[in-house]
């Protein structure tokens, strides 16, 4: 009877670990907004570049600097858009609500207010 718990206990504990192992490469997969994202065309607010990171921060580039427009946080809103949460670098008391939205594997929209503001492309070393 013994022997019989200790082999079930061990399946037990397999069996857990593999689900675990299982759930953990499933939530840290990169969400497909995650890399960098250049402007397929010009836009009124010159944003040329975009880098969205794994861990939720991103960068708004313009062309006319290098440093960021815009500094963000990110949450996904589906699995292919996600929200962000921006500051100016020149205003960081306001905050404003944009969305980047993937609408396909090598496409987004940048969205503020309803409105897409910018498209771009991921960029080949994504």
């Amino acid at each position: 009877m013994l022997n019989i718990l200790k082999k079930h206990t061990k399946n037990y504990y397999v069996l857990l670990f593999s689900a675990l192992v299982t759930a953990f490469l499933t939530a840290c997969s990169p969400h497909p907004a995650t890399g960098t994202w250049l402007a397929s065309e010009v836009n009124t607010n010159n944003y040329s570049k975009i880098i969205v990171h794994f861990d939720p921060k991103l960068e708004i580039y313009s062309v006319q600097s290098n440093k960021p427009a815009l500094y963000c946080g990110w949450s996904g809103a589906n699995k292919n858009d996600i929200i962000l949460e921006c500051m100016s670098s020149e205003n960081q008391k306001q905050m404003d609500i944009y969305q980047l939205n993937v609408t396909d594997e090598s496409k987004a929209e940048l969205v503020y207010e309803g409105e897409v503001i910018a498209k771009f492309i991921r960029s080949p070393e994504s």
